[in-house]
């Protein structure tokens, strides 16, 4: 249980440096995905701008992931 006790925990309203390289791992981790699908269409042929509202898919993800971890704090 000292796991739980020496965890740091940013505050509310403010992120720790921890919390940004958990958010920046998790930006690599799910927008990977998205991105191949991208990239895929674009070896396809699609034009980019038919293309690119795919990548709004991951970008909302890490801004979802951002503001919970920004709102979540104890």
């Amino acid at each position: 249980m000292k796991l739980f006790t020496t965890a740091k925990i940013s505050p509310v309203g403010k992120v720790n440096a921890n919390d940004l390289k958990k958010w920046g791992m998790n930006i690599l981790v799910f927008s990977a995905p998205v991105l191949i699908v991208f990239f895929g269409q674009l070896a396809k042929g699609v034009p980019v701008q038919e293309a690119w509202p795919i990548t709004l898919i991951a970008l909302y993800g890490a801004l979802v992931d951002l503001f919970r971890k920004f709102s979540s704090g104890k």
